[in-house]
């Protein structure tokens, strides 16, 4: 960075200062220039110093141009600028050498910025909001400083102040050495000696005891004429170099240390012999290079540190160029070498007026060093956020650039911006959430917690749990925060709190640990679940009065129109008879219906236990019931070893309405009456065999046959057994009817059963009504069989695909292989 900018020039926008070369070479650059009227080495000629500074302002925007002129005319005597927005004009300037500086727009309309710059001797200032990267490399090259356009007062200010130092700050190379900024080197002095061989002075720029006390030396130097004998003294503790400033003739360059106030001092001792002069005498010189140590001690220092910290370390001039980088500063941006480049070369869009105005910033307040994040783009078109750690450097009381250390933090930018996200998050969520400390105060939490207790916002930091929530409820959060603490992951529990009008309103409340966090113990979320909770109350309640319909009220009023229906078809003929058995029909199947739906009742609220049963052993007695109600079918079965598989207890019935409904989609005659008949006497009087503790068969078996309660039914004994009841007669007369195909496919965990029939198949509609597990009234399905199979599938762990076309339907159930040695359910009897 430079003064105003970050890794860049002194204006903030990546200066750059470069050597021409090439086309629109413009040769040496004026010297140093003397703002008080002074000399100025390298004037052009038609110029004078008694002329003072001239700038020529090239722009297209008068505006512009007349701001810099009057702020120039207000705050300076020796220092004019001419404005234009012609080529010729200022064409003819620059070569007639009328112009110190030049102050240019390359981006103005109507200006031919490459034939101005061909024209140019003299020191060239860009005053532009062109990226320096978006301009022609020969254009680029050809400035030397870049000013971010900034119009305000002290922008203008700015750019004045650059052009006079563009103007002042001479072309002089800089490495590390110069760029590490090292301590003052103060007075490096050295005093001389003309001695005969005796060591007697014959001339002397300082006594010695001076010299040496000046530097701080502790050593006393004894009062003798004696040169040697004075030095010996000194160095006693140095015996090696005491024989060799004895040596005669010429003494190569020897050096020593002595005691000093301030640790120790470093001279160099040096002797030369004149045998022509008289005496012959010596030349001594002893030259005091303590700083000359220390400041290599230090680089020494610098160097190891700049070779193996893994921050990057750059060093820029004033006109923003990189002078020095370490492999490290070059690995964060993808390059190798970036020294003599721009640092506005490498940073992200806006940036640069962050950079300047940060060093202008620090340089106002005296500071000796600033932190700024910003953005640069790397080699691959990335962009990265490095935190950049800048100090000014000085030369001679002037500006000289920046020294910068640099550290990705782009992961940590991106978590700031994921915990800004999940913080906003937060505090916009419909949930009160808090987090509480180890004495179970609030620490922090979000305006829904502030709501909920007409708490203003934030002001229940400090609030003690016991203090909103009542004495049940912090005994439930206390044993969820243990039970969270011990398991490592979250647990939850019910709260009640009381409403303003003396209702209840419930919560669930999700509580986890927060372990390393030093303020924080637990964080909790609470969600209202008052009106789940009720609404979950209306509907078992509804279950219940539709159970209750369904069972008695429905069934016996179905029970007493058949037998009506039946009456009159009796004592009917014709067309009235036909009526009769119609309403006999579908009576009937109402109360197929209805059972079903007792059936898919008990599923879902049944335990999702499984049981294993032997698929072949299903099949057969599933098919020996539906072909007594359905005689007229031909049933193909393909599964000939016992197939465990595990499911649900009530697997059969599903089973029973796949192959029964593959019956009735495929058949145009319907059971016969005679069939379903005895059926029905025979469900109603005879439960099943198989029935279990608890189980209920379609006669009942609860409060009316007084073996049990409802709920403890069987899914397994809902079967329709009417459907086991044969009918001789009924079967001798049915033609033949379709044909239904059962067989199965065995792989390592699954087994699929695949009931096939050979009719027109399944409707879309039915199908699409399963998919989206939706009836409305424009899209329902015709009956409850297959919703029966679908949940008892779905219960299963199970898969339930159909597969219907021109020659049939396939229906294929998958559930998981069973242990063979597991097997206690095989189906109805």
């Amino acid at each position: 960075m430079g003064h105003g900018d970050v890794l860049g020039d002194e204006s903030g926008t990546g200066e750059a200062s470069a050597d021409r070369t090439g086309d629109g070479a413009q040769g040496d650059r004026t010297g140093e220039h003397a703002l008080d009227g002074g000399s100025r080495d390298g004037v052009p000629d038609g110029g004078s110093a008694s002329d003072g500074l001239r700038i020529l302002h090239v722009d297209d925007d008068e505006t512009v141009r007349s701001r810099v002129a009057a702020f120039v005319d207000r705050e300076y005597d020796d220092v004019t600028v001419d404005g234009t927005a012609d080529t010729g004009e200022a064409e003819s300037r620059l070569e007639a050498g009328a112009v110190d500086v030049l102050l240019l727009e390359p981006d103005a309309g109507g200006v031919d910025a490459e034939r101005l710059l061909d024209a140019a001797s003299v020191p060239v200032v860009f005053y532009t909001r062109v990226d320096p990267g978006a301009m022609p490399e020969r254009v680029f090259a050809a400035a030397d400083t870049f000013v971010e356009k900034w119009t305000a007062e002290e922008g203008i200010a700015f750019v004045v102040e650059k052009v006079l130092w563009t103007v002042r700050e001479a072309e002089t190379p800089s490495r590390l050495a110069r760029a590490l900024d090292p301590v003052d080197e103060g007075e490096t002095g050295s005093c001389q000696f003309l001695l005969y061989e005796d060591g007697t002075p014959v001339w002397e720029s300082e006594p010695l005891a001076s010299f040496f006390e000046e530097r701080g030396v502790t050593v006393p130097v004894p009062e003798t004429p004696d040169f040697y004998r004075k030095l010996g003294a000194v160095l006693s503790h140095d015996p090696e170099t005491v024989r060799a400033v004895r040596t005669d003739g010429t003494v190569d360059a020897t050096e020593f240390t002595l005691p000093a106030a301030d640790g120790e001092a470093k001279f160099r001792y040096v002797e030369h012999e004149f045998p022509d002069l008289p005496g012959p005498v010596h030349l001594v010189v002893v030259e005091d290079v303590t700083q000359r140590y220390r400041d290599g001690a230090r680089r020494e220092l610098l160097a190891l540190l700049d070779e193996h910290v893994q921050d990057g370390i750059s060093v820029v001039d004033a006109d923003g160029r990189i002078e020095y980088h370490n492999a490290s500063f070059a690995s964060l941006l993808g390059y190798d070498d970036m020294v003599g480049t721009h640092s506005a070369s490498y940073m992200a869009a806006g940036e640069l007026e962050r950079g300047q105005r940060a060093v202008q910033r620090l340089l106002g307040s005296g500071a000796d060093s600033e932190v700024l994040d910003m953005e640069f783009v790397t080699a691959d078109g990335e962009r990265r956020t490095l935190a950049v750690h800048f100090a000014p450097r000085h030369s001679n009381g002037e500006y000289a650039g920046l020294v910068n250390v640099a550290r990705d933090i782009s992961e940590r930018r991106e978590r700031e911006r994921e915990l800004e996200r999940y913080r906003a998050l937060v505090e916009n969520a419909g949930d009160p959430m808090f987090v509480t400390d180890a004495d179970c105060r609030i620490v922090r939490s979000n305006e829904a917690m502030s709501r909920l207790f007409f708490a203003a916002e934030s002001s229940l930091a400090g609030t003690e749990l016991a203090d909103l929530f009542p004495a049940d409820g912090i005994d439930r959060l206390a044993t969820a925060m243990e039970r969270a603490r011990d398991t490592g992951e979250s647990a939850t529990c019910e709260l009640r709190l009381p409403d303003v009008t003396d209702d209840e309103r419930r919560f669930e409340a999700t509580v986890a640990a927060l372990p390393g966090d030093e303020r924080a113990d637990f964080a909790a979320i609470l969600h209202e679940v008052t009106e789940r909770e009720r609404r979950e109350s209306e509907l078992d309640l509804l279950k219940q009065v539709l159970a209750r319909v369904l069972r008695h009220d429905i069934r016996t009023g179905l029970t007493v129109v058949r037998g009506q229906a039946e009456v009159l078809a009796e004592r009917t003929a014709g067309e009235e008879r036909e009526m009769a058995e119609t309403i006999v029909d579908r009576s009937e199947g109402l109360v197929e219906t209805v059972e079903k739906a007792r059936a898919i009742e008990r599923v879902i609220d049944s335990d999702d236990g499984q049981v294993v049963m032997d698929l072949r052993t299903v099949v057969n007695r599933v098919v020996a019931n539906v072909a007594a109600a359905y005689p007229d079918a031909t049933y193909e079965t393909a599964i000939s070893e016992r197939v465990p598989v595990s499911v649900h207890e009530a697997f059969p019935y599903a089973v029973e309405n796949l192959i029964e409904n593959a019956v009735e989609h495929s058949s145009t005659n319907p059971r016969s009456s005679s069939t379903r008949e005895d059926a029905v006497e025979h469900s109603s009087t005879n439960p099943s065999p198989d029935a279990g503790p608890g189980v209920e068969t379609e006669a009942g078996t609860g409060a009316e046959a007084g073996s049990g309660a409802d709920d403890a039914v069987s899914p397994v004994d809902e079967i329709d057994h009417a459907a086991m009841a044969t009918d001789s007669q009924a079967r001798a007369e049915r033609r033949d009817g379709p044909t239904v195909t059962i067989s199965s496919t065995v792989d390592e965990e699954t087994v699929a059963l695949h009931v096939a029939d050979d009719g027109p198949g399944i409707s879309e509609t039915e199908l699409e009504v399963l998919d989206e597990r939706e009836e409305t009234p424009l899209k329902h399905g015709t009956g409850v069989g297959l919703w029966l199979v679908d949940w008892v599938v779905d219960h299963s762990g199970g898969d339930l695909t159909f597969d219907t076309g021109d020659e049939g339907t396939t229906v294929t159930v998958r559930v998981d292989r069973g242990n063979p040695g597991a097997v206690d359910a095989d189906g109805p009897e």
